[in-house]
């Protein structure tokens, strides 16, 4: 990988396949490998793993997640990451039980006395997070969900926000019909990929 190459690492938090939100992610990812931007994706759906166990080893005596599972790779991809993709539909007024696992994880990432100092992570500053949001709602609904997990964040290191929303999407498909969100897809990931 080429230093000013941006790694992409992406989370699909849906627990149906090739849905609107992975239609989604794979049209960013499309993008972002036009610029060589070296690409992982993890299909959450298909991993055995557990949430957040407050066992605070992080903390105490490791730098990383104290529990061992398939989440292990995926913290380690993450943690190299200069942009981190989450995908998820809306499932019950917020994301994917899937992917909210996931990031109760992310507590890893935080150093010991994060409550206390300015750089708060053990990831470097700098990266973006993408989030692409998917739903069957109009879009008077839901609108503010990448904001709920923007200050944490931000704290981790992921200094650039870009949220991609889709809505009326509740079918299988109804994404390729969304012409607009496609275009915005394609254009965010040309902003990030191609000006690294």
């Amino acid at each position: 990988m080429l230093p000013n190459q941006m790694h992409t690492v992406c989370l699909l938090g849906s627990p149906r396949r090739d849905g609107n939100s992975d239609t989604l992610a794979k049209r960013f990812l499309q993008q972002a490998t036009h610029y060589e931007a070296p690409t992982e994706t993890f299909a959450l759906s298909e991993l055995r793993y557990n949430g957040c166990n407050n066992l605070f080893r992080c903390k105490e005596d490791l730098e990383h997640c104290g529990q061992t599972d398939d989440l292990t790779q995926v913290l380690a991809a993450v943690s190299k990451a200069q942009v981190l993709v989450l995908a998820t539909p809306v499932y019950f007024t917020s994301i994917s039980g899937q992917l909210k696992l996931a990031i109760d994880r992310f507590f890893s990432f935080f150093v010991p006395d994060y409550p206390t100092v300015e750089k708060k992570s053990r990831l470097s500053s700098g990266r973006h997070l993408v989030f692409l949001q998917t739903q069957g709602e109009p879009e008077d609904r839901y609108e503010g969900l990448m904001d709920s997990f923007s200050a944490s964040f931000r704290g981790l290191g992921f200094d650039h926000h870009h949220l991609i929303r889709a809505c009326g999407v509740r079918n299988p498909g109804d994404i390729n019909q969304a012409s607009g969100v496609l275009r915005d897809c394609d254009a965010i990931a040309t902003r990030i990929c191609a000006c690294s």
